[in-house]
């Protein structure tokens, strides 16, 4: 098994119309590969307790979510991940989540992710381009510690 740092996570919400992407702030995280040739991942992620029913929905109707997780450094591309919310745990400031998963061929890059999503907001023309230069410059800023 490796474990790496996760330094972003994003929940894909392919059931609302139009759908949306939802970046989860991370107090903390990381993401351990299970190593076992079936693309197996574990996912903890510390986060603020307002984002916590978005895994308690998911918990209770036992489906799984469709993640983007990046390791290490933010500038990586994320990866997609079919994750199973396993356990939801409060702490004295934050919620742990602990996902079960598997990596899935990601067809889409992070670019057609974005503009899908902000074409899906309405912006267009030079806003879109705006938004849309901005967001891929954030997802390149280094982490700071």
């Amino acid at each position: 098994m490796k474990t790496f740092r996760l330094v972003s996570l994003m929940v894909l919400h392919q059931d609302e119309q139009p759908s949306r992407i939802e970046e989860i702030p991370l107090i903390d995280g990381l993401i351990i590969n299970q190593e076992d040739g079936e693309n197996s991942w574990i996912v903890e992620a510390f986060i603020e307790k307002s984002y916590k029913s978005i895994f308690e929905k998911a918990k209770q109707n036992d489906t799984k979510l469709n993640l983007q997780v990046t390791i290490s450094k933010k500038s990586n591309d994320p990866a997609s991940l079919m994750g199973e919310v396993k356990i939801i745990k409060d702490m004295d400031n934050s919620v742990s989540v602990l996902l079960e998963g598997n990596l899935v061929p990601s067809r889409l890059n992070m670019a057609e992710i974005v503009l899908t999503d902000l074409i899906q907001q309405g912006l267009q023309g030079e806003g879109l381009l705006a938004e849309f230069k901005n967001r891929l410059q954030e997802k390149k800023k280094p982490i700071q510690s």
